[in-house]
């Protein structure tokens, strides 16, 4: 059986699986070059298919990632605050009526780049959107409720048997959080909790006053809270997300407010509680940092706290974690600290571009009893690295062919000198982290380093953490990580005797987001590592997205098109070295 499945709004992706292989799963912004483009995936999908050498006539079913005719409703809910809330309802709707209207198409059919919002009337539309982008109608499209699609991903795609699942998010089409039972094959709702009580909107609109991008600027806030302290922690708890006992909670939306955020508009009790918002780019002040991590904290509780409750309704051994909240590597590390649960699984991409891998896997696993374990997010588009073309194309560059067997002998002798590697080989990641597939990387010892990357390269705000990647093997001796993460979405503290050796991915508290690498399922990476560790030591890197202010790189004329860009020493595409002929 062959099933394609969808993500078709906010973040939007393909992924096909065929008889029980996943063939490709892709984000619609690798390939359109748009970041966080949430337009129809017709790109994605055609990448899907040809990978799979099937035309859309093939496909036995199509998945799509929500329930269009559920959404009901959250409009009955704005109906019914009408009255009672006026300036909520209000927002409510203007927000409905914009996604509506954010489709646009040139004549030729093609979207155009300026609208990346998706729009609810896509899923709708997705027999006809299919034939536009293949010329042919799908055989069967079946709409699945979005929170179970993350179930699909992060349970059906994990390494446990059985599991309590997570999923928490802005919302989906009722409800924000849920909790689910998951035993082989099947799955059972066991809680939920009604939308717009939603600790995705509560983290989203924080994000938007503290000055960053809303649904793009969420790791930068996680990123400050460590500089801060936790001063408004209590004035948040009374205010606005009041967490119970039981692990439920409320969100305020009268006073934060995520649609009214999202339009640069607070509250004034907001203002009055932290002062007025931070804009895009001001200085950053004390009051900034500490409302972050005050805002972090509070997350974490709540976090914390419905780790328990599932932990309750179910039993279970093991926590899959799903949602746009899944990404908040900090709130993880503290669930595996602190939590119930012996071990936790967050897939590689566990947001909603994740969501159309996760339908795939939902449907293949209803109508086959079979699961497919996720173990590698390396699932997109891979290089060429072919000769003839990189000559062609690598004007203001020195060239050289590698015998394979040498290529991590070539970068770890350029990482051991102190130089920064781009690193491009095999299929692109699925899911926002690069994980040795498309990466910039470096000595992980050197303090310095964060500043260099910064300045030659990244071009990013300087409390910014870079991760580790460590031999999956050695990983307990120089982080406090218990257990396999290999896809960096776990924060945990740096062993204190190891901090200065790793001084260029330790955080300001000690900590780091640490990716596992596995022989058996990355022997590519975990080769590179090993060469590290031979001349230095050290089976540890400092790994960070291979883009500048871009979707992470995914065929081979993006990679030297921001090799040739960046101030990277040494570019490794496949089995060839690309160094600059002229210093920059």
């Amino acid at each position: 059986m062959k099933v394609l499945g969808l993500s078709t709004m906010g973040e939007s992706g393909a992924a096909l699986i065929d008889d029980g292989r996943i063939v490709c799963a892709i984000e619609e912004e690798r390939l359109s070059r748009v970041k966080h483009d949430g337009r129809f995936p017709a790109r994605a999908v055609r990448a899907c298919l040809e990978m799979g050498g099937h035309q859309l006539s093939d496909i036995d079913v199509v998945a799509v990632f929500w329930r269009p005719y559920a959404v009901g409703v959250r409009t009955r809910h704005v109906l019914a605050t009408t009255v009672r809330r006026p300036a909520f309802a209000r927002g409510q709707l203007e927000r409905i009526g914009a996604i509506l209207q954010s489709r646009h198409r040139d004549p030729n059919g093609e979207d155009s780049a300026p609208s990346v919002a998706g729009s609810w009337l896509d899923l709708f539309s997705v027999p006809r959107l299919l034939e536009d982008a293949t010329g042919q109608r799908p055989k069967d499209v079946v709409f699945v409720d979005h929170h179970e699609t993350h179930v699909g991903l992060s349970f059906f795609g994990s390494p446990f048997e059985t599991g309590a699942c997570l999923v928490v998010d802005g919302g989906g089409e009722a409800h924000s959080t849920t909790i689910f039972d998951g035993e082989g094959s099947t799955r059972r709702r066991v809680d939920a909790t009604e939308w717009p009580n939603s600790l995705g909107h509560f983290y989203s609109a924080f994000t938007g006053f503290l000055g960053f991008g809303m649904l793009d600027g969420e790791y930068k806030m996680m990123g400050l809270a460590p500089l801060g302290t936790p001063d408004f922690a209590d004035v948040i708890r009374r205010e606005i997300l009041a967490v119970r006992p039981s692990g439920r909670y409320t969100l305020n939306t009268e006073v934060l407010n995520y649609h009214d955020a999202l339009r640069g508009r607070f509250n004034e009790r907001l203002v009055s509680l932290f002062g007025p918002p931070r804009p895009p780019g001001g200085p950053l002040e004390d009051r900034h940092m500490a409302l972050a991590a005050s805002a972090q904290l509070v997350f974490e509780e709540a976090m914390l706290a419905l780790a328990h409750r599932a932990h309750r309704h179910t039993g279970r051994r093991h926590l899959c974690i799903g949602g746009g909240c899944g990404l908040n590597g900090t709130a993880n590390g503290r669930l595996l600290r602190e939590g119930p649960f012996d071990r936790i699984f967050v897939p590689s991409a566990p947001h909603d571009a994740g969501c159309a891998l996760g339908a795939a896997l939902l449907v293949w696993t209803d109508r086959t009893g079979r699961r497919i374990e996720v173990t590698s997010a390396k699932l997109g588009s891979p290089v060429r690295a072919d000769g003839a073309w990189i000559e062609a194309h690598s004007d203001g560059c020195d060239v050289e062919r590698l015998a394979p067997r040498l290529v991590a002998d070539h970068a770890a002798d350029a990482l051991a000198r102190g130089e920064v590697v781009a690193w491009a080989r095999g299929r692109s990641e699925y899911g926002p982290r690069a994980l040795g597939a498309r990466s910039f990387l470096a000595h992980p010892g050197d303090p310095a380093m964060k500043e260099t990357l910064n300045a030659k390269i990244k071009h990013r705000e300087p409390f910014r953490p870079f991760a580790p990647m460590v031999k999956a093997e050695r990983a307990a001796e120089y982080f406090e990580l218990p257990q396999p993460s290999p896809f960096m979405n776990i924060v945990v503290s740096v062993r204190p005797e190891r901090r200065t050796a790793l001084g260029a991915v330790t955080h300001v508290d000690g900590s780091a987001r640490v990716q596992t690498v596995d022989r058996s399922v990355d022997p590519d990476t975990w080769s590179l590592l090993d060469a590290f560790e031979a001349r230095t030591g050290l089976p540890v890197l400092l790994n960070t997205s291979f883009n500048i202010q871009e979707p992470i790189v995914n065929t081979d004329e993006e990679a030297v098109a921001t090799f040739r860009r960046s101030r990277a020493d040494l570019l490794i595409l496949g089995d060839f070295a690309l160094r600059h002929a002229k210093p920059i």
